[in-house]
């Protein structure tokens, strides 16, 4: 415990300094940097998911269906003023260790919109959709047409969390009238205090580079309590925290929702 604790301090450390050359080298900070911060995965520990949605600032929460948590912690977060988002379960190209709900390949257009509405029932307060794992799904265009048909009829956007570099599941999201945005850093990909500290100074280059960043991290103690002494010190920097809904309105305004009398079903055939 002292160890991570020394290790954390020094990233944290290391986050400061690393921050300030940034900003001397670039002159002023720059008004416009938007950071959009989501967790993943929460549902199955409640005593993290609490932490999680008691961290500062307007954060997302990604809440996984089907397991013990899903619906309190989706309720406590909204309450709490956080957008909450359903973390669809998606096939791998490891299937391993497959989460309860898990979208695969070998489900017809009406399987997979309807075990995405099972999902949906499971996280109450839902804005939108991200996936958890898919590294085959996402790659798969039917089964994507298939799953936006559903996400556009409830009025919901898609975030591609990214998980392989072959996804085409933002793509599909455009061009079926789904508002989209994609992952641009894994904070925690490797858990350890320094890496952390570096992907999140990464975070921040790209939203001043490209005015926002989107930011995904899960719910490790060593994430939330890096998370926890870095995130009320962005406003210093010049970097707004922002929801992930003012991103996707401002980035890609949904259309009206659809009328239920006009929701029928893309007459596709997903990818096997």
């Amino acid at each position: 415990m002292t160890t991570n604790r020394f290790r954390l301090n020094r990233a944290l450390l290391c986050c400061v300094l690393l921050g300030g050359a940034a900003s001397a080298a670039a002159g002023a900070p720059d008004a416009t940097a938007e950071l959009a911060v989501i967790i993943d995965d929460l549902g199955y520990n409640l005593a993290r998911g609490q932490r999680v949605i008691a961290l500062p600032g307007p954060l997302t929460v990604a809440v996984l269906p089907f397991t013990p948590n899903a619906a309190r912690l989706a309720e406590l977060a909204a309450a709490a003023g956080k957008d909450v988002i359903l973390h669809q379960p998606m096939q791998a190209n490891d299937e391993l260790r497959a989460e309860p709900g898990t979208l695969t390949t070998a489900m017809s257009e009406h399987e997979l919109r309807r075990h995405l509405v099972l999902s949906l029932a499971e996280v109450p307060h839902a804005v939108g959709v991200s996936n958890h794992t898919g590294s085959l799904l996402t790659t798969q265009r039917g089964a994507m047409l298939s799953l936006m048909a559903e996400v556009h009829a409830r009025g919901l956007f898609f975030l591609d969390s990214r998980t392989t570099a072959d996804t085409v599941a933002r793509d599909v999201a455009e061009a079926s009238g789904v508002p989209a945005l994609r992952r641009d850093v894994f904070l925690d990909n490797q858990l350890d205090a320094l890496s952390i500290a570096a992907e999140f100074e990464r975070a921040v280059a790209i939203a001043r580079r490209q005015g926002h960043a989107v930011l995904i991290a899960h719910p490790h103690d060593l994430s939330l309590a890096f998370l926890e002494s870095a995130l009320p010190a962005l406003a210093a920097r010049g970097v707004a925290q922002i929801r992930l809904t003012h991103l996707i309105n401002t980035l890609s305004p949904s259309a009206p929702p659809v009328p239920p009398q006009a929701r029928v079903s893309l007459r596709t055939t997903p990818a096997l």
